[in-house]
């Protein structure tokens, strides 16, 4: 790219919040190749390869404010005053403005603010009248403002919102227990934990005193076809449930239809069940396949008759009706064993016909559906009556193949997929592999697929962990072809989203948890803070060698915890196993392990040291276990409002449920717990230490 056009592609870069530069995990400033921002803004649907597309897309760009007339959205922060700002084109500058607010619950209000002149405004050859009102005292919700003048008229949404998110009750400190569903398995389950074995621990929880159960994406997964994804993270959909997770034995159908239960009972059957349970690694594909035939044959009884679930179903699919486009989608899915993007043109658009699938196949995707909400719903309701929230994560992105990708694919970018830039551990960057939302249509769709998968998860979680926080605010975008250290990062409506999200936190009653581990910019904290999020605050992250300071106290509003799923568990760090996993992975050179260890070793004195001086531990040598146990009390005693116990660390665990920067090298999501429910249960011991 020439020299010259480069000034010019900096300031398109800015005008669509697209960074020219950022300050990497080393606070060092990183200056982004021309080459990449016009990949980026290529992928934002702003052509930048030549001197003459950076010209016409930057006349586009500041034009866009005005042609459009009113912002696509505004945010009314605490039912207070709302400015707004109108354009209508010159030749209207003389014709009065009709406003008119519809809100959210159909009423409908005439306005007559007092509009105020603003001068006039010449871009790009055009020329603009401004002007502005104010309008006071919103009903919280979403509602419309329509602005007409002359034969022009002006819609914006307007986001009238509470400025901090959800905080309940005040239930003073309590602690929760986290286990990956698929780990928690029990004698019954056929080879890794489903519905009913969480509603056992959620049981047992309750029982312990806990009030907080926490774990992984629940969401649709790819376990077949067109690929068998079983990363949490990489959902097949945001909008619907992963019915691997079934508690199939329970299902009505089951009791009733003696070809299902003839096909469990059967030799070969049982002979898979027994290899499945044997095993301490998930073969997703192949449990899959075997659960699959059972629920195909339960999906066949069931539409073989009417009957009252029938009626149940009806009323379903009624209230839920993106569901039978998601199972026409899965079934396409099972019929071309490919993902969409290899599809023909018209299914590509989203024009699916009858004959595009299998019509029993489509039934099947529904009727698991349906199965799977029951089974949510039911070990929703059961763990409210013993006291426990459900805690669930809500993954930053979906799978590229997926149902919402394919679906709603104006809301995202799909020249470009997220990431993250070089640091300490990954030198080249990371390259996640979905595309990013586009922050601009997101906007001008009035953040309609955000409201869906919100909504969703809300509905059942109390508490809701928002994967990547720092996504609200920004996002590092790699355009295709690139390495993934040649990215950038692009700017999002940060406080929109967090109107959005403090809404729908308010009206599901559901407490908002941050993710925001690793390089945050400040900006990212404060807007927490200022929203009400809860932070979140893992020792492992914060360990000094200062004995007098080796933690500091986690702040009021957050989730303490040892680690998370991407972190060694307790003993695998105490041990120094990440180390070693470092090494191998080529993360760490071998020459720079002995350090590694030594500086290692003065972290766990500084922090054994602080831990006696505060009384939480005694001993010359305290063992591993004893260490783990004073820091969980440590942390009950501090002011986070949850303390989250990964029950792994109690048996002191040190394998990992997933190793960040590989898939194939290592099982990632695929390890049960080496504690079945039945062991946890029957522990004579506390193993919870308070």
């Amino acid at each position: 790219m020439k020299a010259e056009v480069a000034p010019r592609l900096r300031e398109l870069a800015g005008l669509n919040g697209v960074q020219p530069s950022f300050l990497d995990a080393g606070n060092q400033q990183q200056s982004a190749a021309p080459e990449v921002l016009a990949g980026v803004l290529k992928a934002l649907g702003l052509p930048a390869g030549n001197n003459e597309e950076v010209r016409d897309s930057l006349r586009l760009s500041r034009l866009r404010p005005y042609s459009q007339g009113i912002e696509p959205v505004i945010v009314a922060w605490e039912q207070g005053e709302v400015r707004v700002a109108f354009y209508p084109p010159a030749r209207l500058a003389n014709q009065r403005a009709h406003v008119r607010l519809r809100f959210e619950d159909g009423r409908v209000r005439e306005l007559n603010p007092n509009v105020r002149a603003m001068g006039g405004i010449e871009v790009g050859g055009e020329r603009f009248v401004a002007r502005e009102f104010a309008i006071e005292r919103l009903p919280f919700g979403y509602h419309t403002l329509e602005i007409s003048a002359g034969d022009v008229t002006h819609r914006s949404l307007i986001l009238s919102a509470p400025m901090r998110s959800f905080a309940g009750p005040e239930a003073g400190k309590t602690w929760g227990a986290f286990l990956p569903m698929y780990a928690a398995h029990s004698q019954e389950s056929w080879g890794a934990g489903n519905f009913s074995d969480w509603e056992r621990l959620t049981n047992w929880i309750g029982s312990q005193g806990g009030s907080v159960a926490a774990t992984l994406p629940l969401l649709a997964a790819f376990l077949d076809n067109p690929v068998c994804e079983p990363s949490p993270y990489s959902p097949a959909s945001r909008l619907f449930w992963n019915e691997f997770y079934l508690d199939i034995e329970r299902v009505p159908e089951f009791l009733q239809c003696r070809e299902a239960q003839a096909l469990v009972r059967s030799k070969s059957f049982q002979a898979q069940l027994r290899a499945f349970r044997r095993s301490d690694i998930i073969d997703y594909r192949a449990q899959w396949a075997a659960r699959r035939s059972v629920l195909e044959l339960l999906a066949k009884y069931f539409f073989s008759k009417m009957s009252p679930r029938r009626a149940e179903f009806n009323r379903f699919l009624r209230a839920h009706p993106q569901v039978k486009e998601y199972s026409a989608f899965r079934a396409v899915c099972d019929k071309a064993k490919t993902s969409w993007h290899y599809w023909p043109e018209r299914l590509r658009a989203g024009h699916l016909r009858n004959a595009d699938y299998d019509e029993a196949t489509q039934r099947f995707h529904s009727y698991v559906q349906w199965l799977a909400h029951g089974q949510v719903d039911e070990l929703v309701r059961r763990g409210e009556q013993k006291g426990v929230k459900l805690y669930l994560d809500l993954p930053l992105g979906v799978n590229p193949d997926g149902y919402d990708v394919w679906r709603e694919r104006e809301s995202f970018a799909l020249a470009a997929s997220a990431g993250a830039p070089p640091d300490l551990f990954f030198s080249k960057g990371q390259d996640w592999g979905f595309a990013p939302l586009h922050p601009r249509r997101i906007r001008e769709s009035g953040y309609h697929y955000v409201l869906a998968f919100l909504r969703f998860q809300m509905r059942h979680a109390r508490l809701l962990r928002i994967d990547h926080v720092m996504g609200l605010h920004r996002l590092y975008w790699v355009p295709r072809g690139f390495e993934a250290r040649q990215g950038t990062y692009v700017n999002y409506p940060a406080e929109e989203l967090h109107a959005i999200f403090n809404l729908e936190s308010h009206r599901n009653r559901t407490r908002l948890v941050g993710e925001n581990l690793g390089t945050v910019p400040a900006v990212v904290n404060q807007g927490m803070e200022r929203h009400g999020l809860s932070k979140m605050f893992v020792v492992q992250f914060e360990e000094r060698l200062d004995p007098k300071m080796a933690l500091v106290s986690p702040p009021a509003l957050s989730v303490a915890s040892l680690n998370t799923h991407d972190t060694p568990t307790f003993a695998a760090h105490w041990r120094g196993d990440d180390l070693l996993e470092l090494v191998r992975l080529g993360l760490l050179p071998r020459r720079n392990l002995k350090t590694a260890k030594k500086d290692r070793e003065r972290l766990k004195t500084a922090l054994m040291r602080f831990l006696k001086t505060q009384g939480f531990l005694k001993g010359s040598k305290p063992s591993v276990q004893e260490v783990m146990r004073a820091l969980l009390v440590w942390l009950k005693s501090s002011r986070s409002e949850i303390v989250l116990i990964n029950l792994e660390d109690l048996w002191l665990e040190t394998r990992p449920q997933n190793v960040p920067g590989t898939s194939s090298e290592r099982p990632n999501w695929r390890r049960k717990a080496r504690w079945s429910l039945e062991r946890i249960f029957q522990e004579k011991k506390p193993i919870i230490p308070f």
